[in-house]
């Protein structure tokens, strides 16, 4: 009998974590149910919530919202074409193809079984939405947001995932990422379409806000070309007005998150004051900061001169770390390396968490940082004629010539003799050929390389050597620098005098700029937006 009631129980218990498993999660449970109740999801897609959906199976989530907004007369007049494909037959499928919602994978295939991204999502959201009669595609709704996995982004799919953030209908994930090749789930997807369906349950995402959005940084001309420089609230008000005698005009001014770095006059001085606490930390100053994660606070002292080894973590919420470092990098992915005791070296995370920790004698009398970021590091000795390049706590490379690690791959450029350079991984393996006079990183896999005093060639490389050439350009300047970026794999190169030219970190062209009048300033990126001269544009070329 006791086995009976047992062998009961366990079925019941069975039966209710099925049950359980088959419910959406708690975050999702009121969209499903609208969703259902208004008659948008199909059958194969109110189940298995958690799971990842399929192409097919968000085609007929595509297709009940088509079909609904057509009965009621709420789409656009659309022609539409004939499709085939040789693995499906699926008639929502075909209809989403037909509409130009989704396109196939190639050599006349759909791969409806395939699991969709969450950019792939977006696109066929954006393109299903432009179906929508009145709808909105303006230059406001595909606005960029600077996500900082950004640089994963594919370009077929950059507008529609501005598109879709900006109109409430995607949100991102964590830590202001929006996982562009993540999976998306059944749950996730009929959320999505209910927003896109009717924009009442479109959402705004405070999850992937800027943390110093609520300050802004102003400029004005004060007489002789001279700029002044103000720090206003989200509303225009001006802010430290009442700091010393400067009646907020500073000579320069640099935000992180609640951390403000003043310098009052062209003289060397900072200081740093904390917005959150009213604290002013005098001959300060907050660098290497590393996206919205942390950054460093440094003495700063009038002179110019260096303190080491007082150097605290801060984060763009006002606090920071209560023990100090002797800081050797910049924070960036999360990690920078310190100087320990002159005898160990080790890489911390922005929790003061050890990484990994290595034996390295370090003597400021005899060593110097020649380079580096995050967990890579180049020493030299006092002369100049010995560099070690250490990543990942691995001594990578050691040279009697310069060494020089890239910041965004896993990759170096060694001066092979003097004036002459090639790229090699962290293996060792030579990428490229050698190139003569100037080889520098510039972008993530991206490199310009000399050609003549007037002419570059930016190339793409990966680290397993894949390369191509993406422009060849004309520096009248000389050695061109690093290229302006958004932060977020999206870059903007003068290409001649009247052209500016935005492109991907993959080396894909995501649209030019073109000006009547000569181009003689270098582009910049505002929340991911090109400035060019007195306009601003979206990196497809789009005039704001």
């Amino acid at each position: 009998m006791k086995r009976t009631i047992a062998a009961i129980l366990s079925a019941a218990m069975l039966v209710t974590a099925a049950a359980a498993a088959e419910a959406p999660s708690s975050w999702a449970k009121s969209a499903v149910d609208t969703a259902r109740n208004a008659g948008i999801v199909p059958e194969q897609v109110d189940q298995a919530y958690t799971q990842s959906i399929t192409r097919a199976d968000f085609c007929a989530l595509a297709a009940a919202v088509y079909r609904t907004w057509e009965k009621s007369g709420n789409v656009k007049s659309v022609e539409k074409t004939a499709v085939s494909f040789s693995d499906t037959k699926d008639e929502d499928v075909l209809l989403c193809a037909s509409l130009g919602v989704v396109n196939g994978v190639g050599n006349g295939k759909f791969a409806p079984q395939q699991q969709l991204t969450r950019q792939q999502a977006a696109s066929m959201l954006h393109r299903l939405g432009n179906l929508r009669k009145n709808a909105k595609d303006s230059v406001k709704e595909r606005m960029p947001h600077v996500f900082a996995d950004g640089a994963d982004i594919q370009a077929w799919a950059r507008s529609d995932v501005y598109w879709a953030y900006n109109s409430g209908v995607m949100n991102g994930v964590s830590g202001n990422r929006f996982a562009p090749n993540n999976s998306y789930t059944h749950e996730q997807s009929i959320a999505t379409m209910l927003r896109l369906f009717d924009t009442k349950y479109a959402v705004k995402d405070d999850s992937t806000s800027s943390t110093g959005s609520k300050y802004h940084i102003t400029y004005g001309i004060v007489g002789a070309g001279m700029s002044q420089v103000y720090l206003e609230d989200a509303k225009g008000n001006r802010l430290l007005t009442d700091y010393k005698d400067t009646k907020g005009e500073f000579y320069d001014i640099d935000l992180f998150g609640e951390w403000v770095t003043l310098r009052e006059t062209a003289a060397y001085k900072h200081d740093v004051h904390n917005m959150k606490t009213g604290e002013t930390l005098e001959n300060c100053a907050v660098t290497g900061m590393d996206g919205e994660q942390a950054g460093w606070l440094r003495p700063s002292p009038e002179n110019g001169g260096t303190v080491y080894g007082k150097d605290r973590i801060v984060y763009a919420d006002g606090t920071s770390s209560t023990q100090t470092y002797d800081a050797l990098t910049d924070f960036k992915d999360g990690k920078a390396v310190v100087n320990v005791d002159g005898k160990t070296i080790r890489a911390i995370d922005t929790t003061g968490k050890t990484l990994w920790s290595m034996n390295f004698a370090f003597d400021r009398s005899k060593l110097a940082v020649e380079a580096g970021a995050g967990e890579r590091i180049v020493m030299t000795n006092s002369n100049s004629t010995s560099y070690t390049l250490i990543a990942g706590g691995k001594r990578i490379a050691s040279s009697s010539h310069a060494l020089d690690v890239s910041q965004y791959s896993d990759t170096y450029i060694a001066a092979e003799s003097t004036g002459y350079y090639a790229l090699y991984n962290f293996k060792g393996k030579k990428l490229t050929k050698t190139y003569q006079n100037a080889f520098n990183e510039v972008g993530q896999n991206i490199y310009s390389r000399w050609i003549s005093n007037t002419e570059y060639e930016y190339i793409r490389c990966d680290a397993d050597g894949t390369n191509k050439v993406l422009f060849r350009v004309k520096c009248p300047n000389g050695r061109p620098g690093t290229l302006p970026t958004d932060g977020a794999g999206v870059y903007a190169l003068r290409t001649d005098e009247h052209t500016i030219t935005c492109f991907d970190r993959f080396g894909t062209t995501l649209g030019t700029i073109k000006q009547d009048g000569e181009i003689t300033l270098e582009p910049t990126f505002e929340n991911g937006c090109v400035r060019v001269m007195d306009k601003l544009y979206l990196p497809t070329g789009e005039e704001i």
